[in-house]
Parts: C-alpha cells; sequence; structure tokens
C-alpha cells in the first residue's frame, strides 16, 4: 500500500496570502506536566495545551504523526496555543488559518513525497463495534488510573485511528465504513511500560487487546 509521507523542514521564505488569525498566541509550555488536551474548536477559538509542535503540525495539515519527519524537539518542547478567528469565518477555514500561522511563528516549509510504509487496517471485528453512539448527555466515569488512554469523545473513526498510530507503531487506516459519531476511550498498557503501570492488579490490557473489548475493531496487517 502506497501512502503520503509528509516532511517537515524549517526554512525562512515569503508566506502567500492566506486567511489570518485576529489574535494569535504561541508559548513554550515548561511546566514539565504531563496533562495536555488535544486541540480544540469552539466559538471560533482554536486552543491546546501543553502538546507538541507535532501534534499540533498534525492537526494542522491532517497527517498521521508517523508521517511528519522534522527535528527532534517537534516531539520534545510544548506549547500553548489560543487563536481567534475573526467573526464570520467559517471552521472549515481553520486548518489553513492555522497553517498560515505556523508559517509565521515557525517559517515551516511542507512537501510531501510517496514512500511505502507498513500500515495497520482498522476493520470491525466479529464481536462488533463496543463503543457507545455519541451523547452529549452521557458522563464518563471509570477511568483506569494505570497505563495510557485514548479519549475520541465525539469522532468519526479516522480520529481515533490517527491517534491510535502512535501507540500501535505504524500508520493506523480506517477501513471499518463506519459514518457516525462515537465516544471512543481506549485504556491500555504502553509496550515496554515498567513498575505500578505494568504491575497494578487493575492494569489495562495491551494495546492490540484493548483495541478489540473495548472499542470493537481489530488491526490488520497491510505490507
Amino acid at each position: 500500500m502506497r501512502i503520503f509521507l509528509a516532511a517537515v523542514v524549517f526554512a525562512g521564505s515569503a508566506l502567500a496570502q492566506t486567511p489570518a488569525f485576529e489574535v494569535a498566541t504561541i508559548k513554550v509550555n515548561d511546566s514539565g506536566s504531563g496533562g495536555s488536551n488535544f486541540p480544540a474548536l469552539n466559538n471560533g477559538t482554536l486552543s491546546t495545551h501543553n502538546v507538541s509542535l507535532k501534534l499540533i503540525l498534525q492537526v494542522a495539515y491532517d497527517l498521521n504523526p508517523l508521517r511528519i519527519i522534522g527535528p527532534e524537539w517537534l516531539d520534545t518542547t510544548r506549547f500553548d496555543l489560543t487563536a481567534k478567528s475573526p467573526p464570520g469565518v467559517p471552521d472549515s477555514a481553520m486548518m489553513p488559518m492555522l497553517q498560515a500561522l505556523l508559517k509565521e511563528r515557525f517559517h515551516v516549509e511542507v512537501h510531501r513525497e510517496m514512500k511505502e510504509l507498513p500500515v495497520y487496517e482498522m476493520v470491525i471485528a466479529k464481536g462488533g463495534v463496543k463503543m457507545p453512539p455519541y451523547d452529549p448527555e452521557r458522563k464518563f466515569t471509570g477511568i483506569n488510573p494505570h497505563g495510557n488512554m485514548i479519549f475520541a469523545p465525539s469522532s468519526t473513526m479516522p480520529e481515533p485511528a490517527t491517534r491510535m498510530s502512535a501507540s500501535a507503531g505504524r500508520p493506523v487506516i480506517d477501513k471499518t465504513g463506519l459514518e457516525r459519531r462515537y465516544s471512543a476511550i481506549l485504556m491500555f498498557t504502553r509496550r515496554g511500560a515498567t513498575g505500578t503501570e505494568a504491575e497494578a492488579p487493575d492494569a489495562p490490557p495491551d494495546f492490540f487487546t484493548a483495541v478489540q473489548k473495548q472499542i470493537g475493531p481489530e488491526a490488520r496487517t497491510e505490507e
């Protein structure tokens, strides 16, 4: 299977005429905290807290993180970002505006090239879907304090597939054919975990077991 690989480089360049945020701040987060939030859009404001620039690039260009190549600090340096769009600008314009902001602040240049990579295709397992359909009134309880968690409370399947890729170790491609929105919560013990994370009596299962037991799909290897 052939998929796109996006290579990200940093260099000075002239900016093209693109929409711009009315107000935007990007600050380095030196807190050392493990807590973070996935970029979220609310009433024309895009915000995220304590995330890597790779994650911001992933959202801006709709890319799997495993397809982004750049300097090591893309993963290690954390940022807080808040950006407000001008009145009347549709949500569909937010990502081009975020791309323009990254070009302005970080001098990002992006090019795409073809490269063959092994991937996982996410398909429906025999037991069917175990995720509940999205319900805005639903409250989530019983979150396991041990291990890792991927939480997508209102998403179609491509979003959790993309967010699973880093833990799976290769790109995950949604092949479920599911179109409605679900509340996906995946709790798992990461590979190589030690200490309390791996040895706690209530430690969650490994990643691939958790995918089948907690949300329903299974990963099918596609070389």
